[in-house]
């Protein structure tokens, strides 16, 4: 409990010290654009492995194997499509959020439109977070899960709420360097207890019958694609000094989450014969530790998994409240979006209160979001200076993709998920017409060559 109090008391000491400057609103949404490629890379790995990647993915490779590590290793992937063609313009674009550029690559309708899908999907997340935080809080103070939930909640929205992505930024490198350090304790303690041998025995595998082809394909266009276009990690490049910054930031944290990744899935995999069967996946990590690790270890172990999850979790706050001030509410000032932060903190608890999967909660946020954004955001900027959009018709991609993902996300039936994908990117491809720049261009060519 000692050791909680502390480092909440860290948090809240590091954004008093950002909150009494009186950040500017640059300041506020996106670090005041001064973040280099090592604090960009290191924000953006801390902000990704989350609750999701240390409880969640080290459960299911408990229970799947060496598959699991797609669950992070997607990310990479899609990370690494990021930084190559279109950290440059996202960094280039000068705006504060991820939608507010939507009006110059796809057109007006788009903004709005984005903007809810993403602040309904990341209130998703954020109950996720929430509900691992909880997970946590619980063993660490001794209390009840639902008062544990509302202590992290409150500790989260207020440290947030102090400083802005200043505050988040400047506590995401030392929080994920307190996860390393406990993954890799745990590691080396569970392979003590006899994890090793777990480990062995394991065959190392792509994907096997608990994790098939079609799960793959799921991960990688779904969870991957949830990074290719991300207000969260647009967030992260927007703030870095320049284009070189936010470009070489992004890579290296692709390097970082594979690696993360696999060492995720080693644990996981070594706490096989620690936990007994049944017990659900999300709690196979905390279950092995209270049960076989000295109280020392557990603390220090739980510590760092905290770390993660908050670091991911106020990242998802700053995200959907600057979009939600920026974008919804057309007013980016910092009291405003101070005003929004506490109000989808509420609606992020309320949603985790009745104690939905943190597996469930994530997919589902996932469904909605990249169905109806990623393809078109990313075709517009890919193809931007080449073609121009209709704004409806981007408008309707966006519409229908969404709508398709929550169709999804409701029954379970993960078709939808790729017939949403399959409708937004037919329809941004639809919504595409050459620019009067790019048909003079050709002419200029075919002129020059006399055809």
């Amino acid at each position: 409990m000692i050791f909680l109090l502390i480092y909440i008391a860290v948090l809240f000491l590091l954004a008093w010290i950002t909150a009494r400057r009186a950040p500017d609103k640059e300041t506020y949404f996106v670090n005041g654009r001064r973040s280099s490629a090592n604090v960009v890379a290191l924000s953006i790995v801390a902000s990704c492995v989350g609750g999701s990647a240390t409880m969640g993915m080290a459960g299911l490779a408990w229970q799947v194997g060496t598959p699991a590590i797609w669950w992070l290793l997607s990310g990479a992937a899609g990370l690494v499509l990021l930084s190559l063609f279109l950290a440059r313009k996202v960094r280039r674009s000068g705006a504060i959020t991820m939608p507010e550029m939507l009006t110059t690559f796809l057109g007006a309708p788009s903004r709005p439109l984005a903007s809810v899908i993403i602040v309904t999907a990341w209130l998703a997340i954020l109950a996720a977070q929430f509900s691992a935080l909880a997970t946590i809080i619980a063993p660490l103070a001794g209390i009840d899960k639902n008062v544990a939930m509302l202590v992290g909640a409150a500790v989260l929205v207020g440290h947030t709420l102090a400083g802005g992505q200043a505050s988040v930024m400047k506590t995401d490198i030392w929080q994920f360097g307190i996860l390393l350090l406990s993954l890799l304790t745990a590691l080396l303690l569970t392979l003590h207890l006899g994890g090793g041998e777990a480990i062995t025995a394991v065959q190392v595998e792509v994907l096997n019958e608990q994790f098939p082809a079609s799960k793959l394909r799921y991960f990688l266009c779904i969870l991957g694609g949830s990074y290719v276009v991300c207000p969260m990690l647009f967030g992260r490049m927007l703030s870095a000094r320049d284009e070189h910054a936010a470009r070489k930031g992004g890579l290296m944290a692709a390097v970082g989450l594979t690696f993360t990744a696999a060492l995720i899935v080693i644990l996981g995999i070594s706490c096989r014969d620690l936990v007994p069967a049944g017990t659900p996946p999300e709690q196979v990590l905390t279950t092995a530790l209270l049960s076989h690790l000295p109280a020392w270890a557990a603390t220090l172990i739980l510590l760092g998994i905290f770390s993660a999850i908050f670091s991911a979790a106020d990242s998802c706050l700053i995200t959907a409240a600057s979009v939600c001030s920026n974008d919804i509410l057309r007013k980016p000032g910092v009291k405003i979006c101070r005003i929004c932060l506490i109000f989808l903190g509420l609606m992020g608890l309320v949603l985790a209160l009745p104690g939905r999967g943190i597996l469930a909660l994530l997919l589902m946020a996932n469904d909605i979001y990249v169905c109806g954004v990623v393809p078109p955001v990313f075709i517009g900027m890919l193809l931007h200076g080449k073609v121009q959009f209709r704004p409806w018709g981007m408008a309707v991609a966006i519409l229908g993709g969404g709508l398709m993902g929550l169709t999804a996300a409701l029954t379970g039936n993960s078709d939808w998920s790729f017939a949403g994908l399959a409708f937004s990117l037919f329809m941004s491809l639809v919504a595409a017409r050459r620019s009067p720049q790019s048909v003079e261009k050709e002419a200029e060519v075919q002129a020059g060559h006399g055809i």
